[in-house]
């Protein structure tokens, strides 16, 4: 009887460690989306004016060694309610309505994040590739519910493993599939901490007239609710995204991100100028808002220009 209750006791115990051990890791959890980076923002003796090429302001790193890829980052200016993207390409995405669908042109000039609303557990979120947008029941490239994602029956696709988004600049050699038929296998399940975590791979997609390479980097929106699954897209061969010259999605970007390769070091300083259109006159007060992995970036939340 004895030895029933100290066995018991023993299973209670474990019980008791075990789940504080989980609620640990869980509690805990920290992404490893973004960058320990920190930025700050300098006025070097900036030429503010009433002209629309000014040179505005210069932005560094003052801690941290991450090399920030521009397909992942955007910069944001702003000043009270006017927001404004700074890209290297000088086109920038339009602030859209809130949505299903989110899409917003990276610094880079020609990457987009697409944010997608795939909450619903009996109807599909389906987006256009093309278009970026949230697309209708017949015309779509890709459909999302919860963990599930599908291609159109139209797409061929390839998968490819051990290269950054970035380096991936030529369609590789293999045998494009067109099954359609299963689920995309682009997560994974940590039982530790109970999170749906994206796998390190690209997707190769073909539409027959564009080649596109996809990157999903996270299943969870910046509140943390999950089933918002965030992906990276981008041409990588054929025609143009018509997506890039629909003006109803794409402008000219305000501010121009000064930079001639395709990485932010952490020894760089870059410099943000108007491009055809003036932000600051004479003097004003700029918020910086950096993203890296679509993850705010800690620094400078605001510079005075004089």
């Amino acid at each position: 009887m004895k030895n029933s209750k100290k066995t018991i006791l023993a299973i209670i115990c474990a019980t008791i460690i075990g789940s504080g051990y989980w609620y640990y890791l869980v509690s805990s959890y920290e992404s490893e989306l973004g960058t320990s980076n920190t930025f700050v923002g300098i006025d070097d003796e900036s030429s503010v004016s009433n002209g629309t090429n000014d040179r505005l302001l210069s932005i560094g790193f003052d801690s941290g060694e991450d090399q920030l890829e521009w397909a992942f980052t955007s910069i944001t200016l702003s000043q009270g309610e006017e927001e404004y993207d700074c890209t290297l390409g000088g086109l920038s995405s339009i602030h859209q309505q809130p949505g299903l669908v989110q899409t917003k042109l990276n610094a880079d000039g020609q990457t987009f994040t697409m944010l997608v609303d795939a909450t619903s557990e009996s109807s599909f979120t389906k987006i256009s590739l093309s278009n970026m947008t949230e697309s209708n029941v017949s015309d779509f490239s890709l459909r999302f519910s919860k963990t599930d994602i599908f291609l159109s029956d139209d797409l061929s696709w390839l998968l490819v493993e051990d290269v950054e988004f970035n380096q991936l600049t030529e369609v590789p050699t293999g045998n494009f599939s067109n099954d359609t038929s299963t689920r995309l296998e682009w997560y994974e399940y940590d039982i530790s901490t109970h999170r749906v975590e994206p796998l390190k791979q690209i997707y190769i997609i073909d539409d027959g007239s564009t080649i596109y390479k996809i990157q999903f980097v996270n299943y969870y929106n910046e509140a943390d609710e999950s089933r918002h699954i965030t992906y990276l897209v981008s041409r990588l061969a054929g025609d143009p995204i018509p997506a890039i010259s629909d003006p109803n999605l794409v402008q000219a970007s305000p501010c121009i991100i000064i930079d001639d390769d395709l990485f932010w070091s952490p020894s760089e300083t870059i410099e943000i100028q108007e491009n055809g259109f003036s932000i600051c006159q004479s003097s004003c007060q700029l918020k910086i808002a950096v993203t890296y992995e679509n993850t705010k970036v800690t620094g400078t939340e605001s510079i005075d220009l004089n």
